[in-house]
């Protein structure tokens, strides 16, 4: 700690180059340069505490940020970090400031596309590994999350797992990256939404589509694929939890929207009830 009293909390505006301003305020203990989204983020240390800084300075990012802090003066949920401030820097930029939050990113910049995703050392390939009750009961935290937020009227636009962030030692997850999550329905008015093909459904491909609950259905099925079956693969052979989670799983993730769940609540309600059945679809018998 540099200061006795952080800044960061308090300052509207800063002059000057951003990382220059930490370095005064704070201790820099991480930065993460290699994103595609325009956005530089920060590990600061200051006042005793650690927090997560997320800058821009293009114009279509700084965008993104101003739509994160009207969903984050909106959506309080435990595994949401906090949004504790933001403040304008030299240029046009924006700089948000959140609560630190412990974890590992599931898709990191680090071992990028589907060789890195399979390298041993990488969170999503470790996550993967997990027991299948620690996956699924990773998974029912998505879930019920994203039910919170389909009460708030928003769609995951660019849900993937780049947003998970998962404590290994806690088995503790939270969510991050809302910057594109928007309100629902709308009419998609370019040619794809933005996101991870393994985790977005038919419709976000296709100029003038509806994207509503039902595209968030398809994309909570997608997350099922991509953990608990051979990163996204519908094959049965790949999946690892039971035929009844199958099941829900590929209704959910089903091409057509009408065969799909109306809601993420519709579908993590089916999701529990197959989580409470037993490997042979009988609820296991009570002691």
């Amino acid at each position: 700690m540099k200061n006795d009293k952080c800044l960061l909390l308090q300052n509207e505006a800063i002059d000057g180059h951003l990382l220059d301003y930490l370095s005064e305020v704070g201790d820099v203990f991480a930065v993460f340069d290699k994103q595609d989204s325009g956005c530089v983020s920060y590990g600061i240390e200051c006042g005793g505490r650690n927090f997560f800084v997320k800058f821009a300075a293009l114009p279509p990012a700084v965008g993104f940020l101003k739509q994160a802090i009207a969903f984050h003066h909106e959506a309080r949920h435990p595994r949401i970090p906090k949004l504790l401030h933001a403040f304008r820097t030299g240029g046009g930029g924006l700089a948000l400031v959140y609560e630190w939050v412990g974890g590992e990113v599931l898709h990191s910049p680090d071992f990028p596309g589907k060789e890195g995703r399979s390298r041993p050392e990488s969170p999503h390939y470790r996550f993967r590994r997990l027991p299948s009750g620690k996956i699924i009961a990773a998974l029912n935290a998505v879930y019920e999350t994203h039910v919170y937020l389909e009460s708030l009227g928003y769609v995951a636009v660019d849900f993937y797992d780049g947003c998970i962030l998962y404590d290994f030692g806690r088995e503790a997850l939270h969510l991050c990256d809302f910057d594109h999550y928007a309100r629902g329905p709308f009419l998609l008015e370019a040619d794809r939404l933005f996101g991870s093909s393994r985790f977005m459904a038919p419709e976000e491909f296709i100029r003038g589509s509806r994207i509503d609950r039902r595209t968030n259905v398809f994309t909570m099925g997608a997350a099922a694929f991509v953990f608990l079956g051979n990163d996204g693969s519908r094959d049965r052979g790949d999946w690892r939890g039971s035929d009844a989670l199958y099941r829900v799983a590929s209704k959910a993730a089903s091409p057509e929207r009408d065969d799909r769940y109306d809601s993420v609540g519709e579908f993590y309600r089916e999701w529990l009830k197959a989580a409470d059945l037993g490997e042979d679809g009988e609820r296991p018998a009570s002691d």
